[in-house]
Protein backbone atom coordinates (compact mmCIF):
# COMPACT_ATOMS: atom_id res chain seq x y z
CA UNK A 1 0.00 0.00 0.00
CA UNK A 2 1.46 3.41 -0.89
CA UNK A 3 2.81 5.33 2.10
CA UNK A 4 0.66 8.38 1.28
CA UNK A 5 -2.52 6.27 1.32
CA UNK A 6 -1.54 4.75 4.67
CA UNK A 7 -1.10 8.25 6.14
CA UNK A 8 -4.51 9.38 4.82
CA UNK A 9 -6.30 6.31 6.20
CA UNK A 10 -4.62 6.72 9.58
CA UNK A 11 -5.69 10.36 9.74
CA UNK A 12 -9.29 9.43 8.94
CA UNK A 13 -9.41 6.65 11.53
CA UNK A 14 -8.09 8.95 14.24
CA UNK A 15 -10.30 11.90 13.33
CA UNK A 16 -13.09 13.01 15.71
CA UNK A 17 -15.64 12.50 12.94
CA UNK A 18 -14.73 8.83 12.57
CA UNK A 19 -14.79 8.36 16.35
CA UNK A 20 -18.25 9.95 16.52
CA UNK A 21 -19.60 7.78 13.68
CA UNK A 22 -18.15 4.65 15.30
CA UNK A 23 -19.66 5.54 18.67
CA UNK A 24 -23.03 6.26 17.02
CA UNK A 25 -23.00 2.86 15.31
CA UNK A 26 -22.12 1.19 18.60
CA UNK A 27 -25.05 2.94 20.31
CA UNK A 28 -27.33 1.70 17.53
CA UNK A 29 -25.95 -1.83 17.96
CA UNK A 30 -26.62 -1.80 21.70
CA UNK A 31 -30.12 -0.42 21.21
CA UNK A 32 -31.07 -2.96 18.59
CA UNK A 33 -29.85 -5.99 20.57
CA UNK A 34 -31.23 -4.95 23.95
CA UNK A 35 -34.36 -6.58 25.29
CA UNK A 36 -37.47 -5.12 26.85
CA UNK A 37 -39.70 -2.21 26.03
CA UNK A 38 -37.92 0.63 24.17
CA UNK A 39 -34.87 -1.62 23.77
CA UNK A 40 -34.50 -2.03 27.54
CA UNK A 41 -33.35 1.54 28.10
CA UNK A 42 -35.04 1.76 31.51
CA UNK A 43 -34.59 -1.81 32.71
CA UNK A 44 -31.68 -1.10 35.09
CA UNK A 45 -32.96 0.28 38.40
CA UNK A 46 -29.54 1.82 39.11
CA UNK A 47 -29.20 3.58 35.75
CA UNK A 48 -29.99 7.19 36.54
CA UNK A 49 -31.57 9.28 39.23
CA UNK A 50 -34.84 7.97 40.65
CA UNK A 51 -38.02 10.00 41.05
CA UNK A 52 -39.05 10.49 44.67
CA UNK A 53 -42.57 10.88 45.96
CA UNK A 54 -43.04 14.34 47.47
CA UNK A 55 -40.67 16.06 45.07
CA UNK A 56 -42.53 19.14 43.81
CA UNK A 57 -42.74 20.10 40.16
CA UNK A 58 -41.40 23.64 39.93
CA UNK A 59 -42.20 25.67 36.85
CA UNK A 60 -40.81 27.04 34.64
CA UNK A 61 -37.57 25.32 35.73
CA UNK A 62 -38.96 21.81 35.18
CA UNK A 63 -39.86 22.57 31.57
CA UNK A 64 -36.15 22.05 30.90
CA UNK A 65 -34.17 18.82 30.57
CA UNK A 66 -33.51 16.48 33.51
CA UNK A 67 -30.28 14.93 32.29
CA UNK A 68 -29.70 12.71 35.34
CA UNK A 69 -32.79 10.66 34.48
CA UNK A 70 -32.76 7.89 31.89
CA UNK A 71 -35.62 9.04 29.70
CA UNK A 72 -37.72 12.15 29.14
CA UNK A 73 -40.14 13.51 26.59
CA UNK A 74 -41.87 16.71 25.54
CA UNK A 75 -44.98 15.47 23.77
CA UNK A 76 -47.60 17.39 21.81
CA UNK A 77 -50.68 15.98 20.10
CA UNK A 78 -53.29 18.13 18.39
CA UNK A 79 -56.64 17.63 16.69
CA UNK A 80 -56.70 20.27 13.94
CA UNK A 81 -59.42 21.14 11.44
CA UNK A 82 -59.64 23.36 8.39
CA UNK A 83 -62.57 25.68 7.65
CA UNK A 84 -64.40 22.89 5.78
CA UNK A 85 -64.21 20.57 8.79
CA UNK A 86 -61.47 18.32 7.39
CA UNK A 87 -59.34 16.82 10.14
CA UNK A 88 -55.52 17.04 10.36
CA UNK A 89 -54.17 15.17 13.41
CA UNK A 90 -50.67 16.23 14.41
CA UNK A 91 -47.92 14.92 16.67
CA UNK A 92 -44.62 16.57 17.61
CA UNK A 93 -42.39 14.87 20.17
CA UNK A 94 -38.83 15.31 21.39
CA UNK A 95 -37.42 12.37 23.35
CA UNK A 96 -34.23 12.50 25.42
CA UNK A 97 -32.33 9.36 26.46
CA UNK A 98 -29.28 9.15 28.74
CA UNK A 99 -26.72 6.49 27.82
CA UNK A 100 -24.58 7.27 30.92
CA UNK A 101 -21.40 6.87 28.90
CA UNK A 102 -18.24 8.92 29.47
CA UNK A 103 -18.58 12.42 28.08
CA UNK A 104 -16.52 13.58 25.13
CA UNK A 105 -16.46 16.45 22.68
CA UNK A 106 -18.95 14.45 20.57
CA UNK A 107 -21.20 13.16 23.33
CA UNK A 108 -22.51 14.57 26.60
CA UNK A 109 -24.25 11.33 27.55
CA UNK A 110 -27.56 12.44 26.01
CA UNK A 111 -29.30 11.32 22.85
CA UNK A 112 -32.36 12.90 21.26
CA UNK A 113 -35.04 11.43 19.04
CA UNK A 114 -37.69 13.53 17.29
CA UNK A 115 -41.01 12.28 15.97
CA UNK A 116 -43.15 14.43 13.69
CA UNK A 117 -46.43 13.35 12.13
CA UNK A 118 -49.25 14.99 10.19
CA UNK A 119 -52.26 13.15 8.78
CA UNK A 120 -55.35 13.74 6.73
CA UNK A 121 -58.08 11.30 5.77
CA UNK A 122 -56.05 9.86 2.89
CA UNK A 123 -52.42 9.90 4.07
CA UNK A 124 -50.12 9.89 7.06
CA UNK A 125 -46.67 11.51 6.97
CA UNK A 126 -44.23 10.47 9.71
CA UNK A 127 -40.54 11.23 10.19
CA UNK A 128 -38.03 10.18 12.84
CA UNK A 129 -34.79 12.02 13.59
CA UNK A 130 -31.81 11.35 15.87
CA UNK A 131 -29.08 13.53 17.33
CA UNK A 132 -26.42 13.50 20.02
CA UNK A 133 -26.72 16.03 22.80
CA UNK A 134 -23.27 17.57 22.43
CA UNK A 135 -23.35 18.22 18.70
CA UNK A 136 -25.62 21.26 18.99
CA UNK A 137 -28.46 20.32 16.61
CA UNK A 138 -30.84 19.07 19.32
CA UNK A 139 -31.71 20.06 22.85
CA UNK A 140 -34.00 21.81 25.29
CA UNK A 141 -32.78 25.10 26.69
CA UNK A 142 -33.36 28.76 27.41
CA UNK A 143 -32.06 31.03 24.67
CA UNK A 144 -29.89 34.02 25.63
CA UNK A 145 -33.03 36.14 25.48
CA UNK A 146 -34.72 33.86 28.04
CA UNK A 147 -37.00 32.03 25.62
CA UNK A 148 -37.71 28.33 26.06
CA UNK A 149 -36.77 26.27 23.02
CA UNK A 150 -36.91 22.57 22.16
CA UNK A 151 -35.43 21.55 18.84
CA UNK A 152 -33.89 18.88 16.66
CA UNK A 153 -32.37 20.14 13.41
CA UNK A 154 -34.87 22.66 11.98
CA UNK A 155 -37.82 21.35 14.00
CA UNK A 156 -38.39 24.07 16.57
CA UNK A 157 -40.66 24.83 19.51
CA UNK A 158 -39.87 28.44 20.42
CA UNK A 159 -41.70 30.15 23.25
CA UNK A 160 -42.10 33.87 23.78
CA UNK A 161 -40.76 33.57 27.36
CA UNK A 162 -39.25 30.96 29.69
CA UNK A 163 -42.70 29.35 29.94
CA UNK A 164 -43.97 26.92 27.29
CA UNK A 165 -46.76 29.19 26.10
CA UNK A 166 -47.35 31.24 24.03
CA UNK A 167 -45.10 29.58 21.47
CA UNK A 168 -44.53 28.95 17.79
CA UNK A 169 -44.05 25.39 16.54
CA UNK A 170 -42.58 24.81 13.10
CA UNK A 171 -41.53 21.54 11.46
CA UNK A 172 -41.73 19.58 8.24
CA UNK A 173 -42.15 15.87 7.54
CA UNK A 174 -39.85 14.46 4.84
CA UNK A 175 -40.07 17.89 3.15
CA UNK A 176 -43.56 16.89 1.96
CA UNK A 177 -45.75 18.49 4.62
CA UNK A 178 -45.02 21.56 6.74
CA UNK A 179 -46.67 22.98 9.82
CA UNK A 180 -46.35 26.40 11.41
CA UNK A 181 -48.60 26.94 14.41
CA UNK A 182 -49.13 29.32 17.31
CA UNK A 183 -49.84 27.65 20.65
CA UNK A 184 -51.64 29.47 23.44
CA UNK A 185 -53.27 28.71 26.77
CA UNK A 186 -54.67 30.65 29.71
CA UNK A 187 -54.92 27.66 32.06
CA UNK A 188 -52.63 26.25 34.74
CA UNK A 189 -50.63 23.07 34.25
CA UNK A 190 -51.95 19.78 35.61
CA UNK A 191 -49.71 17.58 37.77
CA UNK A 192 -50.76 13.94 37.58
CA UNK A 193 -50.73 11.40 40.41
CA UNK A 194 -49.44 12.67 43.74
CA UNK A 195 -48.48 16.26 42.88
CA UNK A 196 -46.64 15.07 39.78
CA UNK A 197 -45.33 11.76 41.13
CA UNK A 198 -47.02 9.25 38.83
CA UNK A 199 -46.80 5.67 40.15
CA UNK A 200 -47.25 3.11 37.37
CA UNK A 201 -47.94 0.23 39.79
CA UNK A 202 -49.31 0.16 43.33
CA UNK A 203 -45.97 -0.99 44.78
CA UNK A 204 -44.18 2.13 43.47
CA UNK A 205 -41.72 -0.07 41.56
CA UNK A 206 -42.21 2.09 38.48
CA UNK A 207 -42.86 5.81 38.53
CA UNK A 208 -42.26 9.08 36.70
CA UNK A 209 -42.67 12.78 37.18
CA UNK A 210 -45.53 13.78 34.93
CA UNK A 211 -47.44 16.98 34.18
CA UNK A 212 -49.59 18.18 31.28
CA UNK A 213 -51.12 21.19 29.65
CA UNK A 214 -54.39 19.84 28.20
CA UNK A 215 -55.89 23.27 27.42
CA UNK A 216 -53.98 24.36 24.31
CA UNK A 217 -55.44 26.39 21.46
CA UNK A 218 -53.58 26.05 18.17
CA UNK A 219 -53.92 28.06 14.96
CA UNK A 220 -51.75 28.34 11.90
CA UNK A 221 -51.05 26.63 8.60
CA UNK A 222 -50.27 23.23 7.19
CA UNK A 223 -48.66 23.19 3.77
CA UNK A 224 -49.52 20.13 1.70
CA UNK A 225 -48.52 19.73 -1.96
CA UNK A 226 -47.61 23.44 -2.03
CA UNK A 227 -51.11 24.32 -0.83
CA UNK A 228 -51.31 26.30 2.40
CA UNK A 229 -54.25 25.26 4.59
CA UNK A 230 -55.47 27.30 7.55
CA UNK A 231 -56.13 25.07 10.55
CA UNK A 232 -57.07 25.41 14.20
CA UNK A 233 -57.97 23.11 17.06
CA UNK A 234 -57.16 21.72 20.49
CA UNK A 235 -53.88 20.31 21.73
CA UNK A 236 -52.48 18.34 24.64
CA UNK A 237 -48.90 18.61 25.93
CA UNK A 238 -47.18 16.06 28.22
CA UNK A 239 -43.80 16.29 29.92
CA UNK A 240 -42.57 13.16 31.68
CA UNK A 241 -39.20 11.96 33.00
CA UNK A 242 -38.06 8.81 34.78
CA UNK A 243 -35.33 6.22 35.23
CA UNK A 244 -37.75 3.48 36.21
CA UNK A 245 -40.70 3.68 33.85
CA UNK A 246 -40.62 -0.02 32.99
CA UNK A 247 -38.63 -3.24 33.25
CA UNK A 248 -38.16 -6.35 31.12
CA UNK A 249 -41.54 -7.69 32.26
CA UNK A 250 -43.41 -4.57 31.18
CA UNK A 251 -45.40 -5.39 28.06
CA UNK A 252 -46.46 -1.86 27.14
CA UNK A 253 -49.13 0.71 27.87
CA UNK A 254 -52.40 2.19 26.64
CA UNK A 255 -52.74 5.97 26.99
CA UNK A 256 -55.68 8.26 26.23
CA UNK A 257 -55.86 12.07 26.12
CA UNK A 258 -59.43 13.20 25.46
CA UNK A 259 -61.10 16.59 24.96
CA UNK A 260 -64.79 16.35 25.94
CA UNK A 261 -67.49 18.63 24.57
CA UNK A 262 -68.28 20.18 27.96
CA UNK A 263 -64.70 21.38 28.39
CA UNK A 264 -63.50 18.50 30.58
CA UNK A 265 -60.24 16.73 29.81
CA UNK A 266 -59.59 13.06 30.50
CA UNK A 267 -56.24 11.28 30.73
CA UNK A 268 -56.26 7.50 31.17
CA UNK A 269 -53.14 5.34 31.45
CA UNK A 270 -52.89 1.53 31.62
CA UNK A 271 -49.56 -0.26 32.11
CA UNK A 272 -49.52 -3.93 31.10
CA UNK A 273 -47.12 -6.32 32.83
CA UNK A 274 -46.26 -10.05 32.57
CA UNK A 275 -46.44 -10.78 36.30
CA UNK A 276 -48.50 -7.91 37.75
CA UNK A 277 -52.12 -6.98 37.10
CA UNK A 278 -52.87 -4.26 34.60
CA UNK A 279 -52.59 -0.86 36.25
CA UNK A 280 -55.24 1.68 35.24
CA UNK A 281 -55.06 5.24 36.55
CA UNK A 282 -55.79 8.72 35.25
CA UNK A 283 -56.91 12.29 35.75
CA UNK A 284 -60.27 13.92 35.09
CA UNK A 285 -59.82 17.67 34.70
CA UNK A 286 -62.75 20.06 34.91
CA UNK A 287 -63.29 22.87 32.44
CA UNK A 288 -61.90 25.16 35.16
CA UNK A 289 -58.69 23.10 35.44
CA UNK A 290 -59.46 21.25 38.69
CA UNK A 291 -57.98 17.73 38.68
CA UNK A 292 -59.57 14.61 40.14
CA UNK A 293 -57.26 11.61 40.32
CA UNK A 294 -58.71 8.33 39.08
CA UNK A 295 -57.72 4.84 40.24
CA UNK A 296 -58.40 1.40 38.80
CA UNK A 297 -61.59 1.26 40.89
CA UNK A 298 -62.95 4.32 39.06
CA UNK A 299 -62.16 3.19 35.51
CA UNK A 300 -63.93 0.58 33.39
CA UNK A 301 -62.17 0.23 30.05
CA UNK A 302 -62.27 -2.50 27.45
CA UNK A 303 -61.46 -2.81 23.76
CA UNK A 304 -64.48 -3.40 21.55
CA UNK A 305 -62.53 -4.54 18.49
CA UNK A 306 -59.00 -5.43 17.35
CA UNK A 307 -57.52 -4.49 13.98
CA UNK A 308 -54.44 -5.95 12.25
CA UNK A 309 -51.88 -3.15 11.78
CA UNK A 310 -48.31 -3.82 10.60
CA UNK A 311 -48.43 -7.42 11.78
CA UNK A 312 -49.92 -6.57 15.18
CA UNK A 313 -53.45 -6.98 16.48
CA UNK A 314 -54.28 -3.60 18.02
CA UNK A 315 -57.28 -2.51 20.13
CA UNK A 316 -58.33 0.50 18.08
CA UNK A 317 -61.86 0.91 19.46
CA UNK A 318 -62.71 1.17 23.14
CA UNK A 319 -65.55 1.59 25.60
CA UNK A 320 -64.53 3.84 28.51
CA UNK A 321 -66.72 4.37 31.55
CA UNK A 322 -66.18 6.52 34.66
CA UNK A 323 -69.49 5.83 36.50
CA UNK A 324 -69.02 8.26 39.40
CA UNK A 325 -68.66 11.11 36.89
CA UNK A 326 -71.39 10.06 34.43
CA UNK A 327 -68.90 9.43 31.65
CA UNK A 328 -69.60 6.63 29.17
CA UNK A 329 -67.63 6.93 25.94
CA UNK A 330 -67.22 5.03 22.71
CA UNK A 331 -63.76 5.81 21.35
CA UNK A 332 -63.03 5.11 17.69
CA UNK A 333 -60.08 5.88 15.46
CA UNK A 334 -60.00 8.78 13.05
CA UNK A 335 -58.59 6.12 10.71
CA UNK A 336 -56.81 2.80 11.35
CA UNK A 337 -53.53 3.65 9.61
CA UNK A 338 -51.77 5.80 12.22
CA UNK A 339 -48.79 3.61 13.20
CA UNK A 340 -45.42 5.25 13.82
CA UNK A 341 -42.82 3.00 12.18
CA UNK A 342 -39.35 3.79 13.50
CA UNK A 343 -36.61 2.59 15.83
CA UNK A 344 -39.29 2.10 18.51
CA UNK A 345 -42.55 1.52 16.65
CA UNK A 346 -45.81 2.35 18.40
CA UNK A 347 -49.35 3.43 17.58
CA UNK A 348 -50.23 7.11 18.04
CA UNK A 349 -53.63 7.92 16.62
CA UNK A 350 -56.32 10.57 16.67
CA UNK A 351 -59.70 9.43 17.95
CA UNK A 352 -63.29 10.60 17.86
CA UNK A 353 -65.65 10.28 20.82
CA UNK A 354 -69.37 9.49 21.09
CA UNK A 355 -71.66 8.57 23.97
CA UNK A 356 -72.37 10.62 27.08
CA UNK A 357 -70.00 13.18 25.58
CA UNK A 358 -68.64 13.90 22.15
CA UNK A 359 -65.14 15.08 21.43
CA UNK A 360 -61.72 14.29 20.03
CA UNK A 361 -58.39 13.15 21.35
CA UNK A 362 -55.48 10.75 20.94
CA UNK A 363 -54.61 7.22 21.93
CA UNK A 364 -51.14 5.67 22.26
CA UNK A 365 -50.58 1.91 22.21
CA UNK A 366 -47.17 0.32 22.83
CA UNK A 367 -45.89 -3.22 23.21
CA UNK A 368 -48.45 -5.18 21.17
Amino acid sequence: MPKRLIIVLAALLLSPVFVWVYQWLQVDKVTETATGLYGGIFDDVNAGQQVVRGTPIILPEDHLSHNNFAVEWWYLTANLFDQAGNQYPLQWTLFRFSDFRPKSRWSNGQQFMGHGKISNAQNTWFEERFARGAVGNAGVKLNPSGQFSAFIDDWLWLSDTEDLFPATLSFSVDNLVKAKLRLNTNMSYVSHGDKGYSAKFSDDSHASMYYSQPFINLAGTITLADKEINVSGEGWFDHEWSSRLSDQNTLGWDWFSLHLDDGQKLMLYNVRHRTLADSWFGSLISAQGIKTSLTAADIFAKPTSFTPIEGQSLPLNWQLTIPDHQINLSVSMFKPDQMNIGRFSYYEGAVNIKGSHTGVGFIELTGY
